[in-house]
């Protein structure tokens, strides 16, 4: 008996070691319960297509810059063109089924046949995202395995408020608003937040009409106003978003694993994953994330496979937002951007603003990456051309010449495209050559959608054309058709939008015949006269992926540093960054 119990002692010893190991884990890195580590979120719905929800609620929402979600029944003719502006916005749009089930044959419940037609209806009618939600009408759940093959989730009308994670995504529940629901004052609708943010849990609103319309149940559009004014206030507490970000902000969150992968003094690289994506999303909303700042870094600057994500410092932690799967997260000691393909002439330390492209040598080959985003300065009409004015407000680009920036995973692209729009990109080539074209695009089209490369003062241009990718947020890789020629030192290179609704993240240039034997020549005379002490050094390969890091000293300039950095890497074109904190700089050179 004696030596039974001193195993069952042991054994809960060591099973008391291991919880506090994970306890330790999860206070280093942690994936926020619900975005921006907000302690609950509220989602608004409305149903049926009521003309008030456009003329009346989305102006209070617009007021706020908040969201909501629309559920439209197809077959009551919707004004496809009002609910495509409101997705152009940001908003979603969703299924409500294509008849309210009220054929005779239906009873209450939507047939099946319909979880999938409605969906497809609204695709077919709206670019800019997919139909992946869908609220069911007259409150009747219809078939729960058809519904899982077509939707991420969907809303049912049982008055109540959902944990964190709802026990059912196909059966999330609901406050009913409106003269015959429980919520129809601003109070109400406070009252269910505060009580969301008490449990740490989600509040998803149903509503119908607006004021004195004619559809279902009006809600008082002074207590929308009121809701939001009040959510506005608690923003840092709870998060007013659409159906389909909770729901894959959620499922996303459960089933995310954050890791760190390596790291020393100067740059920690992490891993953010999981395994959910399946045939109806990619589950690929950007969590928030926190790791603890056990460094005890001042300033921090971050990237996501090269492109730079937004960082900040706080209460010991470092935070940021990062995409599951989206590849390595590097965050690293000091401010500025770590993306050393941008060219943006606002990038902090930068000693002079850099041409829109990156370069390297592949393998005898030249190659130059614009990036979409990094068109030229100067404005409409020097390095854009922008019809419809409309964007992400990434905030990416300073001073108002934010010409159709959007956000493309972590990073950004350029879209809300039209016909006739162009954007300009400074090209600095080492010699002369025929370049093949190829591009990350997407387009929601229906059919393929065209835009061209072309370089100012030379005749010609290359076709790229893009077959449809299903959504404005899907990239494929497309060739162009043709080649362009560079000429020896500055070029200005045009992206033409033949056809209108076209994404673009990126676009190569790569010459097989340029045979350029020093396309970055390695940096010489740069000292570090105004340092002192160790020197913080990163090397990048020419994509932004951070390759190492560590400390040097000072003495002997650039040269002394890049020969220690260089130390164990492969003949090619690299980018240097160094310097300590607001001084950093960068300099290209060549191995």
């Amino acid at each position: 008996m004696k030596k039974n119990l001193s195993f069952v002692m042991a054994v809960g010893w060591v099973f008391s070691l291991s919880l506090a190991g994970l306890a330790e884990a999860q206070d280093n890195m942690q994936i926020a319960t619900w975005a921006g580590f907000r302690s609950a979120a509220a989602v608004f719905t409305f149903d049926d297509g009521c003309a008030n929800q456009l003329s009346i609620a989305v102006p209070i929402f617009d007021k706020y810059d908040y969201k909501a979600s629309f559920y439209l029944v197809t077959g009551w003719s919707p004004n496809y063109n009002a609910y495509q502006a409101l997705v152009d916005k940001g908003y979603e749009v969703g299924s409500h089924s294509d008849n309210h089930a009220s054929n005779a044959a239906d009873g209450r419940t939507m047939p099946d046949s319909e979880i999938a037609s409605s969906k497809s209806n609204i695709n077919s009618h709206i670019s800019g995202q997919t139909c992946n939600t869908i609220t069911y009408p007259n409150c009747e759940e219809p078939n729960e395995t058809t519904l899982k093959a077509n939707y991420i989730g969907g809303r049912i009308c049982a008055n109540g408020i959902d944990g964190a994670t709802p026990n059912n995504y196909y059966r999330i529940n609901s406050v009913i608003c409106g003269n015959t629901g429980s919520v129809n004052s601003a109070e109400a609708f406070q009252g269910k937040m505060q009580q969301a943010i008490n449990q740490g849990g989600w509040v998803t609103f149903l509503i119908h009409e607006v004021d004195n319309g004619n559809g279902y149940s009006p809600t008082s559009s002074q207590a929308i106003d009121g809701a939001l004014d009040w959510a506005k206030k608690n923003d840092s507490k709870i998060w007013v978003t659409t159906f389909r970000n909770a729901i894959m902000y959620s499922k996303e969150r459960d089933k995310s694993t954050i890791a760190k992968k390596s790291g020393n003094a100067s740059s920690e690289t992490y891993t953010l994953t999981h395994s959910i994506k399946d045939n109806v999303s990619n589950y690929d909303y950007p969590l928030s994330i926190r790791i603890k700042n056990s460094n005890n870094w001042t300033t921090v600057s971050g990237t996501q496979s090269g492109k730079a994500i937004t960082t900040s410092i706080k209460d010991g932690y470092i935070y940021f937002d990062a995409v599951p799967n989206g590849g390595d997260i590097v965050i690293s000691s000091g401010g500025g951007s770590t993306n050393p393909s941008s060219s943006a002439s606002t990038q902090p330390g930068s000693s002079a603003a850099q041409p829109a492209s990156s370069n390297s040598s592949i393998g005898g080959s030249v190659e130059y990456k614009l990036e979409m985003e990094d068109y030229m300065p100067g404005g409409a009409g020097i390095g854009y051309s922008d019809l419809d004015g409309k964007n992400d407000n990434t905030g990416y680009r300073k001073g108002g010449d934010d010409a159709g920036v959007v956000a493309v995973g972590t990073g950004y692209g350029i879209g809300y495209t039209m016909a006739g729009e162009w954007f300009g990109y400074s090209v600095e080539a080492a010699c002369d050559g025929q370049y093949s074209v190829v591009a990350r695009a997407a387009t929601g089209n229906a059919s393929t959608t065209r835009f061209s490369v072309s370089v100012e003062n030379v005749s010609g241009s290359v076709a790229v054309d893009v077959p449809s990718t299903g959504s404005w947020d899907t990239y494929t890789e497309v060739n162009g058709e043709g080649t362009l020629k560079l000429s020896k030192g500055k070029n200005v290179v045009k992206v033409s939008i033949d056809q209108s609704y076209i994404n673009v993240d990126w676009i190569k240039l790569t010459s097989d015949n340029a045979q350029c034997p020093e396309v970055i020549p390695v940096a010489k005379n740069l000292r570090l006269n105004s340092l002192s002490g160790p020197v913080q050094y990163q090397v990048f390969d020419i994509n932004g992926h951070l390759l190492k890091s560590g400390t040097v000293s000072a003495q002997g300039g650039v040269q002394n540093l890049w020969s220690t950095a260089s130390r164990g890497l492969s003949k090619g074109t690299y980018v240097l960054r160094y310097g300590n904190g607001s001084s950093t700089r960068r300099v290209q050179v060549r191995k």
